[in-house]
């Protein structure tokens, strides 16, 4: 009988041990564009393009993954055309959709940042009080913070997009939109700069960074 007890607590014992650990192996053993679905090959040299890795490892213990996925303009009308695909959208209803794109590409550098906080817990990212402070650095050098941080609910139709393709993309992983002020330089003459496009992500646990060197990609 007391052979029997000791074997009913182990068996009990595991699943809880391992719930949650799922995201953190899929995370760290497998890029994030490994897809659910059969990625389109449009999508793939966008993420290519404009997704970027980081993480932030403390003592052996994860404390944050994340990745961060630029909004180019490629990626705007893959987003577009998968929408109006899924939804049976109309024509009026599709141009609405592309000239507010069209705009806010025009207008803003736009960001989604995906993390994965190292436990089922979430992240305090996006609140005033933050530890969690974001930043970008643009073509000129110049500091830039974010005019608006918005957390995609899981009914989001963008996430919901992202999720047929993107493994990592669960219950555990928050999404967020964030956006910065930009000046249309094409459109105003100013000449591009030189310098490389850095989102900072940093926090008194560390600092996550993403890069990306083809500056012609974000006007």
């Amino acid at each position: 009988m007391k052979f029997f007890m000791t074997r009913v607590v182990i068996f009990l014992t595991v699943p809880i041990i391992c719930f949650g650990c799922s995201t953190t192996d899929n995370w760290a053993i497998n890029p994030i564009y490994e897809h659910v679905e059969e990625t389109p090959p449009q999508l793939q040299k966008i993420l290519a393009d404009t997704y970027r890795k980081d993480e932030i490892y403390r003592d052996y213990n994860t404390k944050m993954i994340a990745a961060g996925l630029f909004r180019s303009e490629e990626y705007r009308e893959f987003l577009t055309d998968s929408i109006q695909s899924s939804y049976h959208l109309d024509e009026a209803a599709n141009l609405e959709i592309s000239l507010a794109q069209k705009q806010q590409f025009a207008n803003q550098f736009e960001f989604l940042l995906m993390i994965y906080s190292g436990s089922n817990e979430k992240t305090d990212f996006g609140k005033k009080d933050s530890l969690w402070q974001a930043r970008l650095y643009d073509d000129d050098g110049d500091k830039v913070v974010p005019t608006r941080i918005q957390k995609l609910k899981d009914t989001n139709k963008e996430r919901m997009l992202l999720g047929r393709y993107l493994k990592e993309l669960d219950r555990w992983v928050e999404v967020y939109n964030l956006s910065f002020p930009k000046l249309n330089k094409p459109a105003t003459g100013v000449k591009l700069g030189s310098e490389t496009f850095r989102l900072e992500i940093a926090g008194i646990e560390g600092r996550l960074e993403f890069s990306w060197e083809d500056v012609k990609k974000f006007y």
